[in-house]
């Protein structure tokens, strides 16, 4: 019986730390569309992280503990957004490990038809 409830544990933890590996990299692509977006401007940067931290509340919720958000711009024409926080602790004593998602993409720049 003891061994049938650490299988049990186990996977209820992988499984925790599964969806909060998830919600990190949905949050860090919120948050890398947003800047995207925005053109990489200091203010959409601003907004991306925002943005990031309230969907890693919102979506992480339960699943995702102190979820910090950061996005830089890189290079003249690139974004990137990295969520990192820890899975929730199911076993006593069994420490998660931090959880990063990064996500990059080029910035979003409108150009006009050329005839």
């Amino acid at each position: 019986m003891p061994l049938l409830l650490l299988c049990i544990f186990a996977v209820v933890q992988f499984s925790l730390a599964y969806l909060g590996d998830r919600a990190a990299q949905a949050a860090a692509r919120e948050a890398s569309r947003v800047a995207r977006v925005g053109g990489g401007t200091p203010q959409a940067l601003a907004a991306a992280r925002a943005r990031g931290a309230v969907y890693a509340a919102t979506v992480g919720k339960g699943v995702l503990l102190d979820p910090q958000v950061q996005v830089v711009v890189v290079g003249p024409d690139q974004v990137r957004a990295t969520v990192v926080g820890t899975a929730i602790q199911v076993a006593p004593g069994v420490p998660m490990p931090r959880i990063t998602q990064t996500v990059q993409g080029p910035v979003e720049i409108f150009r006009p038809d050329t005839p």
